[in-house]
């Protein structure tokens, strides 16, 4: 009778100490960059980079939530793409005007079949819109402005973890920034390929 309490107990310790266990460490990402890129070089004196967008911190809105933001990701990418050569009146403006990532809460199947199923229950719709523009440094003027708007969309089965969620985020947010990227590129090369000092990077 002895025996059995004792391993009744020790089987108890360990259950004790596997409930402790700390929860996976949250996953390290890599830095989004395009440096392997070349940049956008213009004539003027200098870059300038805003947002308009101000996170709202609370749902349906997840950015601060996210290990990269659309809107960090839009400001990595204009510190590596736009370059000025630091001649002329002026200005290379870059603005994000929207980096917003809503959350969305699906409908998914209750009850025992519901148990047996690893549905869907989240979706996420990322959109992130910019501007670059040539603005006059001494009558802030835009002289010519390119836009892109990109936008992607991404769900989460039920049984997510939450290291599973923040790796498809990032993943969401590597799409949507390398979207912005190749849209961005077309209409700098359309609309402001006169101000470059290269020709459109590639």
């Amino acid at each position: 009778m002895m025996r059995v309490l004792a391993a009744a107990g020790a089987a108890i310790g360990t259950g004790g100490l596997a409930a402790c266990t700390d929860p996976p460490d949250r996953p390290v990402f890599p830095t989004l960059a395009f440096s392997h890129k070349p940049p956008f070089l213009f004539r003027a004196a200098r870059v300038d980079v805003r947002s308009e967008y101000n996170r709202p911190g609370r749902p349906p809105h997840v950015e601060h939530e996210m290990p990269l933001a659309p809107d960090r990701a839009a400001g990595q990418w204009a510190e590596d793409r736009l370059q000025a050569n630091g001649t002329g009146d002026a200005v290379v403006r870059f603005t994000v005007h929207d980096a917003s990532v809503v959350e969305k809460r699906l409908t998914v199947e209750r009850g025992l079949s519901g148990l047996l199923k690893n549905e869907q229950a989240e979706s996420y719709h990322a959109q992130l819109e910019g501007t670059v523009e040539m603005v006059d440094a001494l009558t802030g003027i835009a002289l010519a402005a390119a836009t892109a708007k990109v936008w992607r969309s991404q769900t989460l089965p039920e049984s997510a973890t939450a290291n599973a969620r923040d790796r498809m985020w990032f993943d969401l947010v590597e799409a949507l920034i390398t979207d912005f990227d190749r849209t961005m590129t077309a209409r700098i090369d359309t609309h402001l390929g006169d101000y470059l000092v290269t020709g459109p990077a590639a």
